[in-house]
């Protein structure tokens, strides 16, 4: 009987032991972070992908990372590979938490985009309309594919900065259409209520300096970093603990903007009125 019994012990011992074993194994196995995107996403800006918003979050938090970012994706790209590429769907379907960032290049890739450029300038963003139109529907064709793929992931959508360009007048004319996008993101979650979480990267970026590349398009390092911070705020449910600004920059920006609005509005905004006077009948 007491051998039965200290056998018994032992088994029931094993059994503990290794139920242990297996639930610690389980709280090992990483977080899996998917980042879908363009070329911001892919870390385009820095010289090295660890620099890049992607990594720096996968880095912070432990994660193990997949990133999809491909450089000149637009909505109707990402759209597509959710209905054809397997891949793409399946590592979706196995992530935990899915980063998404898209639509930049919706603009960027127009096919009359000098057109819509030199009417933003002056005001006119009517043009602009059926593209944001189209965005907004692969839009909630992407959040539909992503959420039949995987209903219970964390779904984390990043609104699209302003490249702030040195003059003004691009800056507003470029800022224009990309709110135009961020507010086809907002409407839907006003929609769609918990469809996702909203990493509000454009409000991160507003009144700093230094946080695009020279290209005037990506990410620099420091706007990465921005990026992540953003993220990882957007992940732990809290307000966003963003590095600090680069005063010295800041101030030089400000004291060198009368500067170049006077630039703008005497030299490239009379070339820019005269060229489009000239061209307006091939414009349509």
């Amino acid at each position: 009987m007491n051998i039965k019994k200290i056998i018994c012990g032992i088994l029931c011992a094993a059994l503990i032991w290794l139920s242990f074993g297996v639930l610690s194994y389980a709280q090992q196995e990483p977080v899996k972070f998917v980042v879908l995107g363009d070329s911001i996403a892919a870390g385009s800006g820095v010289s090295d992908k660890k620099d890049a918003y992607a990594w720096l979050v996968a880095e912070e938090k432990g994660y193990d990372l997949s990133n999809f970012g491909a450089g000149g994706d637009t909505s109707a790209m990402m759209l597509e590979k959710l209905r054809s590429n397997e891949t793409f769907c399946q590592v979706i379907a196995d992530a935990d938490i899915i980063a998404v960032s898209i639509g930049g290049n919706d603009l960027l890739h127009a096919e009359d985009l000098a057109s819509l450029i030199v009417k933003g300038l002056l005001g006119d963003y009517d043009p602009v309309q059926p593209i944001l139109d189209e965005f907004k529907e692969n839009f909630a064709g992407i959040i539909a594919g992503i959420r039949g793929l995987n209903p219970d992931a964390m779904l984390i959508v990043q609104t699209l900065y302003n490249p702030a360009f040195p003059l003004p007048s691009l800056r507003d004319a470029y800022g224009a259409a990309i709110q135009g996008l961020n507010a086809v993101v907002h409407e839907y979650l006003t929609e769609n209520p918990g469809a996702y979480i909203l990493a509000d990267v454009y409000e991160a970026f507003q009144g700093r300096s230094g946080l695009v590349f020279i290209d005037m398009t990506h990410p620099s390092g420091a706007g990465h970093a921005m990026i992540a911070a953003v993220l990882i705020s957007a992940i732990d449910g809290a307000p966003p603990q963003l590095p600090p600004a680069n005063a010295a920059l800041d101030l030089l920006v400000r004291l060198a903007m009368p500067v170049l609005k006077a630039l703008d509005w005497t030299l490239v905004g009379t070339v820019l009125r005269v060229l489009y006077a000239i061209a307006a009948p091939f414009l349509g």
